[in-house]
């Protein structure tokens, strides 16, 4: 269910081909508030040769962005940094020898990216339809052991990797516009022991996002 919607979001997105209409202004310093619901990839693997498990965080995203545009012609270029709190968080047990626990939370994340749009129309109204490429950056919580009580063993790990999107900022107004956007993030992997009951033992996570977004922006 989880890949379907993801597809379904996605094949949505991409599906909206622009057209051109009449000029638009996208000139300039914006920001605005997004929400949006994340989806994680994740596989947590242990030193001591103890069944993986797959926690797959999701969860609300909720924040702000800001960036500047420059615009010739129909080509809008910039940057966009944005940064989100998050509700994501996801466990599971092995059940193969039910050997193995494990719990991740997303506390925030954030990103610095470049931007480059296309000026046309989405129905009447004008559009900016962009690609975004960039760094990103989060943290999260980990806890893990053997399946019963591994939430009593717990590491942290600021991650960071890299970022790619598309979307739509489509005008209700002269200076307000609706966004939607899909977005890919791979953190890389986080790393750390599992104290205190296991301080010897060490719990790689490989930890990668999907992220759908609907957003309100403001031109200045």
């Amino acid at each position: 269910m989880r890949a379907l919607i993801k597809s379904a979001a996605f094949a949505g997105m991409v599906a909206v081909v622009p057209y051109v209409g009449a000029a638009q202004d996208w000139d300039g310093p914006y920001g605005g508030f997004t929400l949006g619901y994340a989806f994680h990839d994740t596989s947590h693997s242990f030193s001591n040769l103890a069944p993986g498990v797959s926690t797959d965080p999701d969860g609300l995203l909720y924040g702000a962005f800001l960036g500047y545009a420059i615009q010739n012609g129909r080509t809008v270029f910039g940057a966009e940094a944005d940064f989100e709190g998050s509700t994501a968080s996801g466990t599971d047990v092995n059940v193969t020898g039910a050997t193995s626990g494990a719990r991740m939370e997303q506390n925030w994340q954030g990103s610095i990216r470049a931007v480059l749009g296309f000026a046309g129309n989405l129905g009447p109204n004008p559009a900016l339809y962009y690609g975004t490429l960039g760094w990103a950056f989060a943290d999260y919580d980990f806890n893990g052991g053997p399946s019963v009580g591994f939430l009593a063993n717990s590491y942290s790990d600021s991650l960071d990797g890299w970022t790619i999107g598309l979307g739509v900022d489509t005008r209700v107004s002269t200076d307000w516009a609706l966004r939607a956007e899909y977005r890919y993030t791979d953190y890389g992997n986080a790393n750390g022991q599992l104290a205190p009951g296991f301080p010897g033992v060490s719990m790689p996570v490989s930890v990668k996002q999907h992220a759908l977004r609907v957003g309100l922006r403001r031109d200045f």
